[in-house]
């Protein structure tokens, strides 16, 4: 049964997902792409995230270049206590009794790319990875709260972006970005696929 809803609310996740992912992979290597109330935030909020660490799942906590890996809820509470610090969940996409997982799966098929999943989870008084870019291309969705992004395109000013929950965003790989939470609500979620660059492997016919 829960085999069965996972893979259904994978299937509506990419159903609403693709419309807006799939032509944003096909903008100019330098064009950013932000998608306000892209999927219904109601239908987004009853989504479950796996928030806590299960068998096998690390976690990371960031402060700018710095990473703290826990695998276990006590060690992931004692370290956020002593220094609050936004948390990563990483490789999420590699369980596959989850609709991220397979959301993932299917995606990277799609896009004969691989694909690699985290969730990002942080409140408005948790340090953030600071200013940076990433090497691939990043499919972002806010899954509850909200995140203030500062997306540097080119040499200008930063751009600002408030995402909100059923926004979507894709982000090239190389451009300079940074996140924070804002103080209404105070806490935030969202996910990030990652598009890799190189192509997956073609099946033998």
């Amino acid at each position: 049964m829960e085999e069965t809803l996972f893979h259904g609310l994978a299937a509506e996740v990419l159903a609403r997902l693709a419309p807006v992912v799939l032509p944003a992979l096909r903008l100019a290597p330098d064009e950013l792409r932000h998608v306000p109330g892209a999927l219904d935030p109601a239908w987004v909020e009853r989504l479950p995230l796996p928030l806590a660490p299960t068998k096998g799942q690390t976690v990371a906590l960031a402060d700018h270049g710095d990473f703290t890996r826990v695998t276990s809820a006590e060690d992931l509470a004692r370290e956020h206590a002593a220094r609050p610090r936004t948390q990563v969940y990483e490789s999420v996409h590699m369980s596959s009794d989850s609709w991220i997982g397979v959301t993932a799966l299917h995606l990277a098929g799609m896009l004969r790319r691989e694909v690699v999943c985290s969730i990002y989870q942080s409140s408005a008084e948790d340090s953030t990875l600071g200013p940076h870019y990433d090497t691939w291309v990043g499919v972002v969705v806010q899954m509850r709260g909200a995140k203030e992004w500062l997306i540097w395109q080119g040499d200008g000013e930063a751009k600002e972006i408030v995402m909100r929950v059923g926004d979507v965003m894709v982000v090239p790989r190389g451009m300079r970005h940074d996140v924070r939470t804002p103080a209404d609500p105070g806490d935030s979620a969202h996910l990030v696929f990652a598009v890799m660059d190189e192509a997956l492997p073609t099946r033998p016919g």
